[in-house]
């Protein structure tokens, strides 16, 4: 029995290292949740999660770069769900407005436009939690490919461990 345990309990170093790369060190209960798949294993997932995180600070930096540009102290850059992500520029300020600001909806005293770049960070942005979690998914079922193939040797570790669990309570109890 003893002989066994030990043959079991042997861990495959690069299953070690591919569980400790992947999974994060306190994942959520559930894949639908996202928070599986540790940081920094994949760039893409990174990059998604730090769009859905670091929305508000991207906002705040564009809006300090294009006060700076334009010489328009008062430009604010803001977001909400019924128009998206937008510049808004008071009429007073109309004439300073550059080129490349294309216009998105007209208020009473003011004008709200979109740039480029605010256009790209807005498609990214909108849909990063969803491509976030379907990324998650994804690199979750290649861990699980990338061990399918050891799945009889992981199933003998895991009664393995289990046996020796028995064993420890027994003894604690005796």
């Amino acid at each position: 029995l003893t002989m066994r345990l030990a043959r079991d309990l042997a861990c495959d170093a690069g299953w070690e290292r591919l569980l400790a790369a992947a999974i994060a060190a306190e994942p959520s209960a559930q894949l639908r949740d996202g928070g599986v798949i540790a940081t920094g294993y994949d760039a893409e997932l990174d990059e998604l999660r730090d769009i859905d995180s670091g929305c508000a600070q991207f906002l705040v930096e564009l809006e300090q770069r294009e006060r700076a540009r334009t010489g328009i102290a008062n430009l604010k850059v803001e977001y909400n769900r019924v128009h998206g992500f937008y510049i808004e520029i008071t009429n007073a300020h109309a004439a300073k407005v550059p080129d490349d600001y294309r216009r998105r909806q007209t208020l009473k005293n003011a004008e709200r436009y979109i740039t480029p770049e605010l256009k790209t960070f807005e498609d990214k942005a909108l849909s990063a939690q969803d491509r976030a979690l379907a990324r998650e998914k994804l690199l979750y079922e290649g861990v699980l490919t990338a061990l399918q193939a050891d799945l009889p040797r992981i199933q003998a570790l895991a009664r393995a461990v289990a046996h020796v669990d028995l064993l420890a309570a027994l003894a604690n109890v005796a």
